[in-house]
């Protein structure tokens, strides 16, 4: 099957058509977002950076699977709805970084090339841009023709980033960077379009769309969520076009079979002008849809009428001939590095069950990082590690194993570090990763641990802070419940070891830190060494309810 290249996780948005040509744009990045007016057509994209074919479950098409969208197919979409409505704004919500081989290999220069040849009209950031730090991210945003808006960036300490963004745009026809509380950012935003006489303004976000079921860890550590901005902070906002939770909005049964979140759009009355209404919208992720909504505005500035649905990218749209071209010599390149096979899988290690219950492929990834750590012969502690589930991405499926499904598996590049741990202070660890969940019951969450030289057992229907039931670690061939009181040698990824994404109780009372190599390198390694891999259940996680 022909190669069909996405940009992976957030997606692309088309946005309306308005009566009156006056718009602003106000953008925040992840704490996440941008703001812009008028009568017109609105594009949203919404796509982690996956440049091949993706498929209903990942950022990739893989064997035996329906593969749909990629970079030919969206920039094919996009052509025909910017014929159709040639007002129509083309807004990017950020997230362009990371999900394959792809960013992995080629980092930002083959995304802004790429990027370059739609015709955006702003650019949102999303966390995954600051993925490979400020140094990483200023050559990008450089290089990006359409302006990028960001209004909730506090970059005093950080220089480089100064004058390569604006908090929003105007429109007639993390290094040492904070982050400043989004309601308030778009709120003020807002309010100063306002008062400068702009009437139509859209919010471009990264925050995610809150759901009934939405992570309650994030709401703890003071996430804010499109729904939120709109309904406490949206007496100036009229359409918000989100990205980072990769939510589908949708009208009916999704064509793809997953989730809908909500209408496409919904509609979100502003407590504090019960009158004035707020549209959101934000389609999905892996250039599985193109979002499209035409908006018309009344004199006074409010929304009348919409027409609205996103755009489902199946082989009903065909791919855009001269792009298949552009991509067909990074395509050539990076096949010859990835095809490089490395070892078997006697059956298909999958994710889907990597954030609900212990799983094979998680298994496989946490003892390639505790083989790691042994080779090191970094100390005579007890080894264990750990890795979680948003730090795997894609399956492994059954058949030879290249390079290629390796990186796609683990594609962030992270280093794998090792460090001595108090007991009492992996517990905690392992509290706080059954807090954050997409459903509690049964759980279903992100940070889900899959682990090596241990056993453990969540009772995920108690209180968070008190689902840890029990933690037994591997000392030969017998396992001994945990003490409290003793260093282990805990192996991981570098995100987690430094503190990022909530695990701050790592980062204070981790000792003698060493890093390693990196996660597709362990994850080789383990590969090559036990090949043909045969997936293996052992217990290592209980899970009660």
């Amino acid at each position: 099957m022909p190669a069909e290249t996405v940009f992976p996780e957030e997606g692309f948005h088309r946005l309306m058509r308005v009566t009156q040509k006056v718009f602003a744009l106000i953008k925040m990045v992840p704490v996440h977002s941008l703001i812009q007016p008028s009568m017109l057509p609105i594009s949203q994209e919404l796509f982690r950076l996956a440049f091949e074919e993706t498929s209903l479950s990942s950022s990739i098409c893989q064997r035996n699977t329906t593969c749909l969208g990629g970079f030919a197919r969206l920039f094919e979409a996009i052509e025909a709805l910017r014929r159709e409505k040639p007002d129509a704004l083309l807004l990017n919500a950020g997230d362009s970084f990371q999900g394959t081989y792809w960013y992995t290999l080629l980092k930002w220069n083959v995304t802004q090339h790429f990027m370059n040849m739609l015709p955006h009209d702003a650019h949102a950031i999303g966390n995954h841009e600051f993925d490979d730090g400020v140094p990483g991210l200023v050559p990008y945003m450089k290089a990006l023709k359409a302006p990028i808006v960001a209004a909730n960036l506090n970059t005093t300490l950080e220089p480089r980033l100064k004058g390569l963004y604006k908090p929003y745009v105007n429109s007639s026809s993390p290094g040492k960077v904070r982050f400043e509380d989004p309601k308030t950012a778009a709120q003020r935003e807002a309010k100063h379009l306002t008062d400068q006489g702009v009437n139509i303004i859209i919010l471009l976000s990264h925050v995610g769309l809150k759901i009934d079921n939405c992570n309650m860890n994030e709401l703890s550590q003071g996430y804010v969520f499109s729904r939120e901005i709109a309904s406490d902070f949206g007496e100036n906002i009229d359409v918000i076009v989100g990205g980072h939770s990769h939510s589908l909005l949708w009208n009916g049964t999704s064509p793809s079979g997953e989730d809908v979140s909500g209408p496409y759009p919904i509609v979100v009355e502003s407590r504090t002008r019960p009158d004035h209404k707020v549209l959101v919208v934000t389609a999905s992720a892996f250039t599985k849809y193109l979002g499209d909504i035409s908006v018309w505005f009344n004199a006074a500035g409010e929304s009348d009428t919409f027409k609205a649905n996103p755009l489902y990218l199946n082989h009903s749209i065909p791919e855009n001939e001269k792009m298949k071209k552009l991509l067909a010599p990074y395509t050539k390149d990076l096949h010859s590095k990835v095809s490089i096979v490395i070892g078997e899988a006697k059956d298909d290690l999958e994710l889907k069950e990597c954030s609900m219950r212990e799983c094979a492929l998680g298994n496989l990834i946490s003892d390639g990082l505790l083989q790691t750590t042994k080779d090191a012969k970094v100390s005579n502690l007890t080894h264990v590690s750990f890795v979680v589930r948003n730090a795997i991405r894609n399956n492994i499926l059954k058949g030879t194993i290249t390079r290629g499904d390796v990186i796609n598996a683990v594609p962030f590049s992270s280093k794998v570090q090792t460090f001595a741990l108090k007991g009492e202070y992996l517990r905690q660890t392992f509290e706080y990763c059954v807090t954050s969940a997409w459903t509690q019951t049964p759980f279903n969450g992100p940070s889900l641990p899959q682990v090596a030289g241990l056993k453990v057992t969540f009772n995920t229907s108690r209180e968070i802070g008190d689902r840890v039931v029990s933690i037994l670690t591997k000392n030969g061939e017998q396992y001994e419940p945990l003490e409290m009181d003793r260093d282990y040698q805990v192996t991981t990824y570098s995100f987690i070891a430094t503190g990022r994404d909530g695990f701050g109780m790592l980062k204070g009372y981790l000792k003698d830190l060493v890093t390693l190599k990196l996660d597709a390198e362990s994850l080789e390694d383990i590969i090559r060494k036990y090949s043909p891999i045969t997936p293996r259940l052992e217990g290592r996680l209980v899970m009660l309810y």
